[in-house]
């Protein structure tokens, strides 16, 4: 019984105990729940990734949604809610790439824009003109919503007035900052005793920026007419900076009067020594000056002289590259009208080709294409044994012959007789020649084909075409060739 008893009192207690654990338990810190749950942290770590591209001003209704997303994430995973924090992280990480594209679309359509206000940021128009600068970026968020949003005509029209209002704010940061960086010289001047060892130069510079200001206060418009007195300020404040340190530097050394000009001669020395020519320190200061001046001069005008002729052989160069590229192109176009040419005859040829090889059936000829050339190889021929009179039995054949070379009526004609090896080699050589004469003949007087345009010869059996062994063999032996040459 009391073995019981302590059982049940042990099991109260550790229910007390889990009860109070839970009641307890403390909420996540920031740097706990990025090191914990990896989805919130990598939601986190991509939508950082996309406003370093710009998704804050050019996806900005995307990025927003992503960006309440991570929030609810971090609250759940701040609440111990595990499941829910992983899930919304998990979901919304898909939608980056959503971000990621809607900011890239609006770049391309936006990128002149995007340049402008990149040159004013490094301008330094977000801290000299902030308030101005924030209502340009507020138009930019509100121009890629609409790209967001499909309306990309009318993103484009804002495209102008938001290229002028950003490059009129890195113009006048600009100019600003020549005010603020003359201001700067000024006082650096001050802090190396400019006001001691260069005071004029120092209060000329002090009175340009003084009209600077002046401007400035008067009209924040006028930055332009405010720049040219700020540049000049900043330039001579700068100048009294280095009369200060030589100064300074004459006092270290204890130079004397005499030492300070031996020293500037030793300066305008070292500026003429490229010259090689002496300057006149024998002679008054005005004359070492004009020496110098008239050193320089002439250099300048050799230089001019030099220029001049550059600039007239570039032209002439230039005029006869031109002449050489128009020529050039007239050749490039006269190459490509024959090579078009040689096409439409080629293709013209082939056409002809197989009208011709179409006439001939594979009894009666062979037709081939040698280039420009047709050869037309008739084996069809029945000359009685040892005889040349073409039989009328071959008039279709020859008809045939004589159609086929007045397609190409400015050809030349060859006509070559060929026997197979049976009888005398001389017999047959004799034969095969009397045999292309008459087919020769036929052409002319028949087929009305001009005796000049037509030749023949005989080659007997010395160009067999297939085997002297066999009778088929011999039969395709014993053939009158046609050449039609249209080289």
């Amino acid at each position: 019984m009391n073995f019981k008893i302590g059982l049940l009192s042990l099991s109260m207690a550790i229910s007390t105990a889990l009860i109070g654990g839970c009641a307890s338990t403390q909420k996540l810190s920031y740097e706990q729940i990025m090191s914990q749950h990896q989805q919130v942290a990598s939601l986190e770590s991509a939508l950082q990734q996309a406003r370093a591209n710009g998704a804050e001003y050019l996806a900005p209704k995307s990025y927003a949604q992503a960006n309440n997303s991570l929030q609810r994430a971090i609250s759940d995973a701040e609440n111990n809610d595990i499941d829910a924090a992983k899930m919304t992280a998990t979901e919304d990480l898909k939608t980056i790439s959503t971000v990621n594209r809607n900011t890239e679309n609006s770049r391309s359509i936006l990128s002149e824009v995007v340049d402008a206000r990149s040159r004013a940021y490094s301008a330094g128009a977000n801290t000299l003109q902030s308030d101005k600068m924030a209502d340009m970026d507020k138009d930019l968020i509100k121009t890629s919503m609409k790209i967001e949003n499909g309306d990309i005509e009318d993103a484009k029209q804002q495209r102008p007035k938001l290229l002028q209002g950003y490059a009129q704010l890195e113009l006048s940061a600009l100019k600003l900052g020549t005010a603020n960086l003359a201001k700067t010289s000024i006082a650096h001047a001050k802090e190396q005793g400019a006001k001691k060892y260069a005071p004029k130069t120092l209060a000329r510079a002090e009175e340009e920026m003084a009209l600077a200001v002046t401007i400035l206060d008067a009209d924040r418009t006028q930055t332009a007419k405010a720049d040219v007195y700020a540049k000049k300020a900043k330039w001579l404040a700068e100048q009294s900076a280095s009369i200060t340190e030589t100064v300074k530097d004459f006092d270290r050394r204890d130079y004397s009067e005499e030492d300070i000009v031996l020293w500037h001669q030793q300066q305008l020395s070292k500026v003429n020594q490229p010259l090689t020519t002496d300057l006149p320190f024998n002679e008054s200061n005005d004359n070492v000056v004009l020496s110098l001046k008239n050193s320089v001069s002439k250099l300048l005008a050799e230089r001019n002289t030099a220029l001049d002729q550059r600039s007239k052989t570039e032209q002439q160069l230039s005029s006869q590259l031109k002449t050489a590229e128009a020529e050039y192109g007239k050749q490039l176009a006269l190459t490509e009208k024959e090579r078009r040419a040689m096409q439409q005859k080629d293709q013209a040829d082939k056409q002809k080709f197989d009208q011709v090889q179409a006439l001939f059936t594979a009894n009666e000829a062979n037709v081939y294409r040698q280039r420009q050339n047709v050869l037309i190889s008739a084996h069809g021929f029945q000359f009685p044994s040892g005889q040349s009179e073409i039989q009328t039995g071959n008039f279709p054949l020859m008809n045939k012959i004589t159609r086929a070379i007045k397609t190409f009526p400015n050809a030349r004609i060859e006509v070559d007789g060929h026997t197979d090896s049976v009888g005398d080699e001389n017999i047959n050589k004799v034969l095969s020649e009397a045999r292309a004469l008459k087919v020769a003949k036929f052409l002319n007087e028949v087929g009305e084909i001009p005796a000049e345009k037509i030749t023949s010869q005989g080659f007997g059996e010395t160009r067999p075409v297939a085997s002297n062994e066999t009778k088929e063999g011999r039969a395709e032996n014993r053939r009158v060739e046609i050449k039609i040459i249209n080289e």
